[in-house]
Parts: structure tokens; C-alpha cells; sequence
């Protein structure tokens, strides 16, 4: 499993290639926060996600970081304030 952090103006976005991304505030944090909304892959678009719904493009590449800053200006702000649930975890946080 690999972890990549994205810093967008509305929030800091960390994916995992294990199928889901972390939403935080856009603040430094410490690494025992909880995040503020959990999501799936399939949130981000069917472009960053493969048949098994784990990351299907590297960390790094363009397609990811399009998809996490597009799904971030529509839903980064709510996701951070908590307007959205606690998504994919919601029972557990």
C-alpha cells in the first residue's frame, strides 16, 4: 500500500492505492488525526480507478492529480466541514 498526499486549496486529499482517500483540513496536522470524510476511489472518477477498485494509475501521474483537484472543488469544502458524512467509514468514526 502506498500513500500520496495532495494539497488543494478546500483540503489535503491523501490516496491510497488501496481504494480509498483520506479527506483532512487544509492545515498541517498531526499523523493521529482522524480524517474528516474517508472516501472511494470511484468518487475520484473511473479514470484513477481499475476493475478491483484500487488505484489503476501510479501515485504520481497527471490523471490522479486531475481527478483528486477536480473532485476537490466540488467537494472538498463540505467534505472538510462535514457535510458529507463520514463517508465509506461513517459507522466507524
Amino acid at each position: 500500500m502506498s500513500r500520496r498526499s495532495f494539497r488543494t486549496a478546500d483540503a489535503l486529499i491523501v490516496v491510497s492505492t488501496d481504494g480509498y482517500f483520506d479527506v483532512f483540513p487544509p492545515i498541517d496536522r498531526s499523523a493521529n488525526d482522524k480524517p474528516n470524510y474517508r472516501g472511494v476511489l470511484a468518487e475520484l472518477g473511473p479514470t484513477v480507478r481499475g476493475s478491483d477498485d484500487r488505484l489503476s494509475v501510479r501515485p504520481e501521474s497527471v490523471m490522479l492529480d486531475a481527478a483528486v483537484a477536480t473532485w476537490s472543488r466540488s467537494h472538498g469544502a463540505a467534505a472538510v466541514r462535514g457535510d458529507m458524512g463520514f463517508g465509506r467509514d461513517e459507522h466507524k468514526v
